[in-house]
């Protein structure tokens, strides 16, 4: 019993150890499985703000694509606006909320997968809203 119990406790800090970078891909993978569902008929298949239903929209959606935009926003501001709609940021009232649909978890995932496409990446460190 207790040789399964150290067994058990060196495999959690092995997943601790590497957990970070193995979390995030899987993050963005999951991420991108959203994207698909929630955010690609106004932001586009690739993020670039074309979707179909975006066309239809009287603010064009953001570009996740955009590197030099994406990169000037932290993640807690891109947290916010998934989570409680563009309105919550003066920013445009037609992107939605989706703290009420997904899960925490799946929110970050969500955002794993927008900093994945910008480019170039968001270098390491916090960047400023505006």
């Amino acid at each position: 019993m207790l040789q399964r119990i150290s067994v058990l406790g060196v495999t959690f800090v092995a997943l601790a150890i590497a957990g970070p970078g193995l979390a995030r891909a899987q993050s963005a993978a999951e991420g991108q499985k959203l994207y698909m569902t929630y955010c690609s008929s106004c932001h586009g298949d690739k993020g670039r703000g074309d979707g179909a239903a975006g066309k239809a929209l009287p603010v064009k959606p953001a570009d996740h694509t955009d590197g030099k935009l994406m990169n000037s926003l932290s993640d807690e501001f891109l947290m916010t606006i998934i989570a409680k709609g563009g309105a919550a940021v003066d920013k445009s009232s037609f992107m939605p909320a989706w703290g009420g649909v997904l899960k925490d978890n799946q929110l970050q995932d969500l955002l794993a997968y927008i900093r994945s496409i910008a480019n170039p990446l968001k270098a390491s460190g916090k960047a400023k809203r505006d």
